[in-house]
């Protein structure tokens, strides 16, 4: 079955934030993509959701026909606080463990490379876990490269862990003012478009 036969594709509201939560706190506990050691709350999330709001950044979220849950979201965010930066966002994918390898990554991704492009930014990246070769597979397929690798920069599960930097530059920017400005993403009237 097509992830589209069974999920929509919509961007993510409170209501969502539970289900986004045992996603994110479930990565937390048992993976290397997250530096973190101990499961987030309800109110962190919601902070998170607020403050991409107030930036104009997108939180999606790819959500079960039959049931309205949330299981995969993705958004992006500032990659860097200086002004200079305001061009570039760093990603973020998450799917819950029982909805693996059904396509909703790369629906996500596409996406989101999608909204980046309407929002007129320039550079997305993608910081992952080298170990993580499911998620360096997927970013490269969207033209993801390799920018660098910091080595032995994370520390979990009793082990060293290098990071390694993707990026995709997205060519058509066009940048018309000294301090460079994106579009912010439309909350409230945003309609996936596959």
């Amino acid at each position: 079955m097509a992830p589209l036969d069974s999920y929509i594709v919509r961007e993510a509201t409170e209501a969502d934030l539970p289900a986004i939560l045992e996603i994110y706190n479930e990565r937390v506990l048992n993976s290397t993509c997250l530096f973190i050691f101990d499961p987030v709350t309800l109110e962190d999330r919601l902070a998170w959701l607020e403050d991409s709001k107030k930036k104009g950044f997108p939180v999606i979220v790819a959500v079960e026909k039959n049931t309205d849950k949330a299981i995969a979201y993705a958004s992006f965010g500032t990659f860097r606080s200086k002004p200079a930066y305001n061009l570039s966002v760093e990603v973020s994918l998450y799917i819950h463990l029982n909805h693996h390898r059904r396509g909703l990554g790369r629906l996500l991704l596409a996406e989101l490379i999608r909204i980046a492009k309407n929002m007129q930014l320039r550079t997305m990246v993608a910081s992952i876990t080298s170990d993580n070769s499911a998620s360096v597979a997927l970013f490269k397929s969207f033209g993801f490269t390799l920018a660098g690798t910091f080595r032995d920069s994370g520390y979990k599960f009793g082990q060293f862990l290098d990071v390694a930097f993707y990026d995709l530059v997205l060519p058509d920017t066009k940048v018309e003012t000294d301090i460079p400005q994106y579009k912010p993403f439309p909350w409230g009237s945003y309609v996936f478009n596959n």
